[in-house]
């Protein structure tokens, strides 16, 4: 997608609030769908959670989603150079593929690529989310395979009361463009949105480009108090180019060749929700994910290091599940449901070793589920909770896996919360199959983790909370090179400390968010080194509505140095990247009730660092921005 070197036109779809300061809403407050059968407010669950709202998102203006969820405590991000290169997020120092990403609740991980099931940041449009939820920990006792380290779930824009129409704009440096629409509106039994979006990013970083498409439809009807219907449909399609990973980037690569990908995501959802009597809830959901890519490669120069190689993947996952809430919720309530999972992946690929090699594979698998989720607030201050699910994965052994937790409120003001969780994830598609390197023996990897936290809702202005975690990964699957094939040996223990604060005036014009994360890693007999976890980072942002047309915010993030690996000379080599500093900075400015604009600079500092081995970041960068929105 190319458009004109003028300011393009950007849309955004429906409720977005005006750029004025709002700060996001104490964390007590918010209701959550992730890490439970049945929505809850964040006072009713003993895990770990976080929140980013629209209102921050709207505050950091960010292009993509990484950088939102770099001011995450726990939540670290690994990019491989620009838009053009993977880009993937893990949470508490375990790998990329041990998160689970949802978009509307449907699993997005692709067990058939070549990162062990690991999802692109890069597949969403920042501009398209409403709010996110991230739950850390070990989450198989709710979802099974997959969320071995947590969850992060992508919710979509949902509609307000009435009827809005939007419209913006959006362009800047190095032909930064995007353009999109959107209508939304709810009424007494219906409720409906669509939006579309495509965007450019232009070339910040030498070679690494990306152009993608993104369309949302979604349709709700309540004919009655008792019923609740609603179908959802995502679709995504793009093309980046970027030089290989590991190659040296522009920096270092002895080749100018790039790697080319084109890709579509697809997912779908169809949701009946049955109040049956006031204490049982009944909720049948089918989805469907469907992912087709075709990517070709390079390899990395010189004396063939990685030869070239391409392939054309498809993979699809349906789900259908039956969840039964019944109780009362604040008093006692349960949740009892069934499950069932399938996958099919096939791969039609070539590795050129002085003749293309065929490395095709085709899998598929079904997991049948049983599961139990108790919840029991025994008084005003003490809240226990307890999860077992029961999962039958085909050619694996049967996994049970359980999370128990408690929330006791040592004051009005102070809670303590503790959580335990069992995880498990099975071996990717690719991990199993590939000619060269798959195992069928691949047995599946498996986590223990705890943690225990205190949150102090100092005032209405303050709020702050502290966390520990502890977590084990055992059986990790890691490439092994005198066998030439994956094996399971690795044990990695990970520990550490998460902060966030946020404060705000009585006033509410002037708000700050701020975060720090300390993680320790070991692993256990191996010599293995693990690329992109920095032992610690932390941030703040800062946002000042000076009047009722204009408002700024300021976002400082600081990342510890981190380890990188690379092949530019013919042998992997590891490289200790520098630690860096980045701020970025948004003007916000109310021109009427319809219309408003956004000034955005960023890495104000122009700070020089890489986030990947000779992949530079980009210098400073300015975008600017228009919206309308109408009302009705």
């Amino acid at each position: 997608m190319r458009f004109s070197p003028l300011l393009p036109i950007a849309l955004t779809m429906a409720s977005a609030p005006l750029y004025a300061q709002q700060l996001q809403e104490p964390l007590q407050e918010q209701l959550i769908v992730t890490g439970t059968y049945s929505p809850l407010t964040t006072t009713q669950v003993s895990s770990t959670v976080s929140v980013i709202d629209r209102a921050t998102i709207t505050q950091l203006n960010k292009t993509n989603l990484a950088d939102v969820l770099q001011t995450v405590p726990g939540v670290l991000v690994e990019r491989q150079g620009g838009p053009g290169g993977l880009t993937v997020a893990s949470i508490r120092g375990g790998e990329s593929n041990y998160t689970m990403v949802m978009v509307d609740g449907v699993a997005m991980n692709d067990p058939g690529n070549t990162r062990g099931g690991a999802f692109d940041l890069g597949n969403i449009n920042v501009d398209s989310i409403e709010r996110i939820e991230i739950v850390s920990g070990p989450q198989s006792a709710i979802y099974g395979a997959d969320a071995l380290a947590g969850v992060i779930n992508i919710i979509t824009l949902r509609p307000q009361e009435g009827h809005q129409q939007t419209l913006s704009a959006a362009g800047g440096d190095e032909g930064y463009q995007q353009i999109g629409l959107g209508a939304s509106g709810k009424t007494e039994q219906f409720d409906y949105s669509l939006q579309f979006r495509a965007r450019d990013s232009g070339e910040p970083v030498e070679g690494s480009e990306a152009e993608d498409n993104e369309a949302n439809l979604r349709l709700g009807w309540q004919p009655n108090d008792a019923h609740y219907i609603a179908v959802s449909y995502r679709y995504f399609d793009g093309e980046r180019s970027s030089y290989p990973e590991q190659s040296g980037g522009p920096l270092f690569a002895t080749s100018p060749d790039l790697d080319f990908t084109d890709y579509t995501d697809e997912s779908a959802a169809l949701t009946w929700q049955y109040q049956v009597t006031e204490f049982w809830k009944s909720q049948v959901q089918a989805t469907r994910y469907q992912r087709e890519e075709d990517y070709e490669s390079p390899g990395i120069a010189p004396y063939m290091a990685v030869p070239a190689n391409g392939a054309q993947t498809e993979f699809t996952r349906d789900q259908m599940s039956w969840i039964n809430t019944l109780g009362q919720q604040g008093k006692f309530w349960a949740n009892l449901g069934v499950e069932q999972r399938k996958e099919d992946g096939d791969s039609r690929g070539y590795l050129d070793i002085g003749f293309p090699f065929p490395t095709d594979f085709s899998l598929e698998r079904t997991t049948d589920s049983g599961f139990v989720d108790l919840n029991a607030q025994v008084n005003e201050r003490l809240l226990l909770q307890g999860s077992v699910r029961y999962d039958d994965p085909e050619n694996f052994d049967s996994q049970t896996s359980t999370k128990v937790g408690l929330r006791f409120a040592l004051t009005d003001a102070v809670t303590l919360r503790s959580s335990f969780g069992e995880g498990y994830k099975l071996p990717s598609f690719f991990a199993l199959g590939h000619p060269l390197v798959g195992n069928p023996a691949l047995q599946p990897e498996k986590a223990e983790s705890w943690d225990v936290g205190i949150e102090w809702q100092v005032n209405d202005q303050l709020f702050s909370s502290v966390n520990y975690f502890d977590n084990a990964y055992r059986d990790a699957i890691d490439f092994d090179s005198e066998l030439f094939t994956n094996v399971n040996r690795d044990r990695v223990d990970t520990s550490g400390v998460e902060w966030q604060a946020q404060w705000q005036s009585i006033d509410g014009r002037v708000g700050v968010r701020t975060h720090a994360t300390y993680t320790d890693i070991d692993v256990k007999d191996s010599v293995s080194i693990l690329t992109g976890r920095p032992q610690a980072r932390a941030g703040v942002t800062v946002n000042w509505q000076v009047n009722d047309s204009w408002n700024t915010s300021v976002d400082y993030q600081w990342v510890d140095e981190q380890f990188a690996s690379s092949q530019h000379t013919g042998d992997t080599v590891f490289e200790k990247l520098d630690e860096y500093h980045r701020v970025d900075a948004n003007v916000f400015w109310n021109i009427n009730e319809v219309v408003k604009a956004n000034f955005t600079l960023e890495n104000v500092l122009d700070e020089e660092y890489q986030t990947a081995v000779g992949f530079p970041a980009p210098g400073v960068l300015w975008r600017v921005g228009l919206r309308w929105q109408l009302a009705n």
